[in-house]
């Protein structure tokens, strides 16, 4: 059975949510809205420290040029860098292009601090992607709170024993960013309850947030999307909105 979304009570919870965020001085640097979804059975699904892109068809969370992202590269990181510095789709998409072996070296461990505040998004070449906890450590991993994104250099081909024409293709480069930027996501997990992303307090409307809910929803539950969505078994429980730091608020709950 679809989980149906009552607006009227979700417009309630979030513009309610909204009041106490500009009112309540503990939660003035609350800016993300998130829903918390409780799956009536646990996912079981590893967390991989990868987040899934979940597609917004109304709503655009941030565009590339709002963001400062840095883009971690297999080594040598030169040729990469000349290329995406030269074209025009990648210009000014990064505000850091890094190999990995300068990534180790700059930011392993207490370093990693720095790196966090300045950036807002990392994404790595999903070749090095797999060593990035050993090198950015808790401050990005624990609680999924900045985990890296993964990207392909160049379009993969399916044609067996076939290569990529190109090594680098700055235009599917800039693709696979704005659709990062302007989707939410999440990661799998093996319990029962999920929390994601799905507007930003003054940036999205009441409205565009509950429509995110419902693409949300939709993409978890859909076992067509498998195996980027429909991760959720058994339904949904119940549903709530908050901030970082804000109490939850209801929106949803199977009564069944």
């Amino acid at each position: 059975m679809a989980t149906k979304i009552d607006d009227e009570l979700a417009t309630q919870a979030l513009e309610s949510l909204l009041k106490h965020c500009n009112t309540d001085q503990s939660l003035q640097r609350d800016k993300d809205v998130q829903v918390i979804i409780n799956t009536a059975k646990k996912m079981g699904l590893r967390n991989d420290h990868t987040p899934r892109i979940i597609p917004l068809s109304k709503s655009k969370l941030h565009r590339p040029k709002e963001l400062r992202i840095m883009l971690v590269t297999k080594d040598p990181s030169v040729p990469y860098r000349d290329i995406f510095t030269k074209n025009e789709a990648t210009a000014e998409l990064f505000k850091e292009i890094i190999g990995i072996k300068n990534l180790r070296r700059r930011f392993r461990g207490a370093k990693s601090i720095q790196l966090y505040k300045d950036f807002d998004i990392i994404i790595a070449d999903f070749r090095v992607h797999h060593l990035l906890p050993d090198i950015l450590g808790s401050k990005f991993y624990h609680g999924n709170k900045k985990l890296p994104f993964v990207i392909r250099m160049s379009r993969p081909v399916s044609a067996k024993n076939q290569t990529a024409s190109t090594e680098c293709d700055p235009a599917f480069i800039r693709a696979q960013v704005r659709n990062i930027c302007k989707n939410t996501s999440y990661v799998p997990n093996s319990d029962n309850c999920l929390g994601v992303r799905i507007g930003q307090i003054g940036r999205h409307p009441v409205g565009e947030m509950i429509q995110n809910i419902k693409d949300v929803i939709a993409f978890l539950t859909d076992k067509t999307k498998k195996p980027q969505g429909g991760t959720v078994k058994g339904g949904i429980a119940s549903i709530f909105v908050k901030t970082a730091n804000s109490p939850s608020l209801p929106i949803y709950e199977n009564k069944r």
